[in-house]
């Protein structure tokens, strides 16, 4: 059914809301789990809905997930993070105490796809930020992200393979280039302290 984008796309039409609701509780479990990427359900998700609900439909997701996580590690602290994140991460991440940084810092580590979004987000909830800021951070830092792999999905969708691998390339260029900006931002202030 998948090989087949028009069936597959009313396979989901017929199951209606559900589908909806479906595609919101698998991007909230990605984000929960933390070892699950979450850029191929993002490409699922814009292969089934289309580019433009499957990025609200990731991105709610996300957000649930995120505020799950986030309300989880206020409660239960350190101990429930290290059940997903290791010392050594943590210690690796000093940087998210900086208090007066620590939205830009999470806004820039969220914007660049393929950095540990969702280890972040059971970090978060150990350090100053609050709730509302760090999903609003958080949740506008991922929308390039998740509406270029949507992008891309729903183009798989329509069988348009070069735009697809189009949108895949300059979302990976892009990341690179954002990447090496943020790490040598990074090392630069490792050096000033």
């Amino acid at each position: 059914m998948v090989k087949d984008p028009k069936k597959f796309r009313q396979w989901v039409k017929d199951i209606g809301i559900w589908g909806q609701f479906i595609m919101i509780g698998i991007s909230a479990f990605q984000i929960i789990v933390a070892i699950v990427p979450g850029e191929p359900i993002e490409v699922a998700s814009g292969y089934a809905f289309g580019w433009f609900l499957g990025a609200v439909l990731c991105l709610i997701g996300t957000l649930i997930g995120q505020m799950l996580v986030f309300i989880f590690v206020k409660k239960f602290g350190l101990d429930f993070v290290e059940i997903f994140v290791s010392k050594q991460k943590l210690e690796k991440m000093k940087f998210l105490k900086d208090k007066e940084k620590i939205c830009v810092t999470i806004f820039f580590i969220f914007l660049i796809p393929g950095t540990p979004k969702d280890v972040l987000s059971y970090i978060a909830g150990i350090t100053s930020i609050k709730l509302l800021p760090f999903l609003l951070v958080s949740g506008v830092a991922r929308i390039p992200s998740v509406v270029s792999s949507t992008i891309a999905g729903s183009y798989l969708g329509v069988q348009n393979y070069r735009m697809a691998a189009f949108i895949f390339a300059v979302t990976v260029i892009i990341s690179g280039i954002l990447f090496f900006i943020y790490k040598k931002n990074e090392k630069n202030k490792c050096g000033k302290v």
